[in-house]
């Protein structure tokens, strides 16, 4: 489904799928008031829609949530690819591993998913959302390192990249008392691909 707008010369052109503009909607409504606190019925009022027209898209808060999360990991790896594209050869993986520090240690940043995030241990549909990112994380990080070590199995690549991944899960919440302590960030990024590097040689 998508609605006519008018631009402003008053020329009508398309405006953006109704499925898009929810997703929007929920992201606007959730950094106004919390994600607990955003219905299906908040959703579709914001569009100016009814709920049954809402729900031709997304039945439940659930399928919303998910398509949230899919449409972030769908940007994240857009993202990801222009990281990669101008990396060195062979360093693919430091690269995608300074990236995705920075991005993890500015992860309240990140709204709704942050919220998705902190819903996971108590909601289904919170923790099959983060369970769709992480799954597609650990994939990107997986690919990056058996492009650097091509001599590297599959399954020892995805157990360093998780390894991995749960060092920088821990940045948002370490990274400022460990400066406190007098640790650079840019130090503690280097120490982390020093250490990815160790574990995917001892895999060899």
């Amino acid at each position: 489904m998508t609605i006519r707008d008018e631009d402003a010369t008053g020329t009508s052109v398309a405006a953006k799928p109704t499925a898009q503009r929810a997703l929007e909607a929920l992201k606007s409504l959730a950094q106004e008031k919390g994600l607990d606190d955003v219905s299906m019925r908040d959703v579709a009022k914001r569009l100016g829609l009814s709920l049954a027209a809402l729900q031709y898209h997304y039945p439940n808060k659930a399928a919303l949530l998910e398509a949230f999360v899919r449409q972030t990991v769908a940007s994240y790896r857009e993202r990801i690819e222009t990281v990669l594209a101008v990396s060195a050869e062979g360093e693919h993986f430091a690269s995608l591993v300074r990236f995705a520090a920075m991005e993890t240690a500015h992860w309240d940043n990140h709204g709704v998913m942050a919220m998705i995030e902190g819903r996971a241990s108590h909601d289904d549909a919170a923790r099959n959302a983060i369970l769709l990112f992480f799954r597609s994380y650990l994939d990107i990080m997986r690919d990056a390192l058996m492009a650097d070590s091509p001599g590297l199995p599959p399954a020892k690549a995805l157990l360093t990249a998780t390894l991995v991944v749960s060092m920088l899960e821990g940045l948002p919440t370490l990274i400022e008392p460990a400066g406190d302590l007098g640790i650079d960030p840019d130090a503690l990024v280097d120490a982390i691909i020093r250490a990815a590097k160790m574990l995917s040689a001892g895999m060899m």
